[in-house]
């Protein structure tokens, strides 16, 4: 029997990339590890707030005023540009979860057409999927930026599709709960890469299919 290829999009980071060497960037700096996930979600949450009320929303400048104003607390004003240099740096170096590689080949190898989307650059995928060894199995990188409001907004999803073209079924893969639930709401099917073993939270839309890696997931299709 002949499986019918799909469509795959991958949200970019922490479902490809380990931000792990962003915890570290903070403990070198004295403030913690535990900080490096609480400035990832002041990142979405500004950005999520200034494209729903219609703003600009650089990435970048988010993260790194982001990133300057937790380190405020732990660095005198002589070392803040430095540390929001380290935060950045370690950001913009991060490599890809050791999953990711087989993952995204053995769909590519099964005939499944594979981008990403991202409320990030797009430099920032490319980087990380050269560092894989997987940059050809993804047939396009795309970026909100210039297109849409960040995701979560439906629109983001709905304009993705319409980029991507051709038929068949499209899913959404991603880390984060609300991601998923945001692209079922544009009427995606989803993927929820579960990392951390909790359960989904119930107040999202559930995802169509649940795997603990990238390379669990060519086993459904």
């Amino acid at each position: 029997m002949t499986r019918q290829p799909v469509t795959i999009i991958f949200d970019v980071n922490e479902t490809l990339s380990d931000l792990s060497p962003v915890a570290d960037a903070f403990e070198h700096l004295g403030a913690g590890r535990e900080l490096a996930a609480t400035w990832f979600a002041c990142v979405l949450r500004d950005g999520f707030a200034l494209t729903t009320a219609g703003s600009d929303a650089s990435f970048h400048d988010i993260a790194s005023d982001d990133a300057r104003d937790l380190l405020t607390a732990w660095l005198p004003p002589v070392d803040l540009d430095r540390g929001v240099e380290t935060v950045m740096t370690a950001f913009a170096h991060v490599p890809p979860h050791p999953d990711v590689a087989d993952g995204l080949r053995a769909l590519h190898t099964a005939g499944h057409r594979l981008f990403t989307l991202s409320n990030g650059p797009t430099a920032t995928a490319e980087r990380l999927l050269d560092e894989a060894g997987a940059r050809d199995t993804i047939e396009q990188l795309l970026t909100v930026d210039g297109h849409t409001p960040w995701k979560p907004a439906r629109s983001a999803y709905l304009d993705a599709r319409e980029r991507i073209g051709g038929a068949g079924p499209v899913y959404l893969a991603a880390v984060h709960p609300w991601d998923v639930h945001g692209a079922a709401g544009a009427g995606l099917s989803t993927i929820w890469i579960n990392r951390s073993g909790r359960d989904h939270p119930a107040h999202f839309s559930p995802p169509t299919l649940t795997v603990s890696g990238v390379d669990e997931i060519a086993s459904h299709f």
